[in-house]
């Protein structure tokens, strides 16, 4: 199990792959806190305290803001890392999210989710907003991470207006993965969505360094006299 300790010198936030653009994954501090969203990389792998664990595949080709990954041989598409595309969790989250990446505390994005059940066809649609919490550190099972935390308050119109629940999301600032997830259900509210924390967390190892080209200086650049 490898894991990101908290470094002495204050918090380490990720400056990642934002939705369409290529880079690297680097720690930086940043003198005004700000996190590219970026999925999980390949080989990258999380076990929660459900018992559930995901091994992740990446990014879809076509769309970096649909993260790949399996549990045991099932397939999963997590939008912007955090919400399954499952019947349950509803449509318009992709576009809706947009607006909070890069994260910045305060940052916010209000849409309106719709969900559906196999064979009813009938929709039902949940106001969804979404603030930047903040960025903190987080010790679970797993570890002691630097995260930053995402809020989600959902509301039921219409015949569902009694309908309203809260999920908080750590997500780790290096990697993206998900570490904690609460959810607070509002009065007369069901959510099928559970309380996680990460038991276990698995990185991929950095890229070898390749060696220097035959002939190349090695050391430390010669002093003028």
């Amino acid at each position: 199990m490898r894991f990101r300790p908290l470094p002495a010198s204050g918090l380490v936030l990720a400056l990642a792959l934002s939705a369409g653009l290529a880079g690297c994954k680097t720690a930086s501090v940043q003198a005004e806190k700000t996190w590219f969203f970026a999925c999980p990389e390949p080989g990258s792998q999380v076990t929660w305290d459900d018992g559930r664990s995901l091994a992740f595949d990446g990014a879809d080709p076509a769309d970096a803001g649909i993260c790949l990954a399996r549990s045991g041989t099932a397939p999963v598409r997590l939008t912007w890392g955090m919400v399954e595309g499952t019947n349950s969790e509803g449509s318009g989250h992709r576009p809706g999210m947009v607006s909070l990446f890069p994260a910045k505390t305060g940052g916010n994005a209000s849409y309106t989710a719709n969900v559906s059940y196999p064979g009813s066809g009938i929709r039902y649609p949940f106001e969804t907003r979404w603030r930047v919490v903040a960025f903190e550190p987080l010790e679970v099972p797993a570890g002691r991470f630097d995260t930053v935390v995402l809020e989600r308050m959902v509301t039921g119109t219409g015949a569902n207006a009694s309908q309203s629940f809260t999920v908080r999301y750590w997500l780790e600032g290096v990697s993206g993965i998900l570490l904690q997830r609460k959810v607070e259900l509002g009065r007369g509210a069901s959510s099928l969505l559970r309380d996680l924390r990460a038991t276990a967390v698995t990185l991929p190892p950095p890229p070898p360094r390749l060696p220097p080209p035959p002939g190349a200086p090695s050391g430390p650049p010669p002093t003028g006299s």
